[in-house]
């Protein structure tokens, strides 16, 4: 889930990073790679033993890194390299994978619903044509669904596009049984909508297509 801007990934065109450039960087427990941590998923001990990702990187505790890679994240958990890295017998639950992919879905899903509580973003495509027509759109969002002519249409604008979700989980922000076009009005001094959604939802889609866009 090819476009010109489906496939941009503002989350992964990291500045450049390491000592000489003075970014922070941190190392993946998996795959010894150094990166920005906005490359990667910081992992903690909770008070049960267990992996709890932490994805705002805010929880206390030492960090484990992995890169935001499903399948880096799978070879963490299968080969008890959790464990390793915290030098203790943590344990990483079997579902940890696909909750770490809902929760990043659920970030940028999130931030949506705010955007339009805020009167900040429209569905349906006539609505989404609108906020193009008047110059007003900074982002459009598209179900995993969207194809064929509508698509094209919107890829003509030559506005950015993310998919995040289906169908039903976009329209059900909108309290609709489901919704293919989202469009985001420009950001401005009420929220940065637009760059946390963009975002949001293309860390969602590297980690899930294991960072190919």
């Amino acid at each position: 889930m090819a476009l010109a801007y489906a496939m941009t990934e503002p989350h992964l065109t990291a500045p450049p990073s390491g000592p000489e450039s003075g970014a922070p960087v941190r190392t993946c427990i998996v795959t010894g790679e150094e990166s920005a941590p906005e490359r990667m998923i910081r992992f903690v001990v909770g008070p049960e033993g267990d992996v709890v990702p932490d994805l705002a990187r805010r929880l206390p505790g030492r960090g484990m890194w992995v890169m935001a890679r499903r399948e880096v994240l799978q070879r963490a958990v299968e080969k008890g390299l959790f464990a390793r890295a915290a030098r203790s017998a943590v344990k990483a639950s079997d579902d940890l994978v696909d909750r770490v992919e809902g929760l990043l879905l659920e970030r940028p899903l999130a931030d949506l619903g705010r955007a339009r509580r805020a009167g900040r973003a429209v569905s349906g495509f006539v609505k989404v044509e609108q906020m193009i027509g008047r110059k007003q759109a900074g982002l459009l969002v598209v179900a995993t669904e969207a194809e064929g002519d509508g698509l094209g249409k919107l890829e003509a604008t030559g506005l950015p596009i993310e998919k995040l979700g289906d169908a039903g989980l976009l329209g059900g922000i909108f309290g609709r049984d489901h919704a293919v076009y989202v469009a985001i009005a420009r950001d401005d001094a009420g929220g940065a909508f637009v760059e946390r959604i963009a975002v949001g939802a293309a860390r969602w889609r590297g980690f899930r297509l294991n960072g190919a866009g």
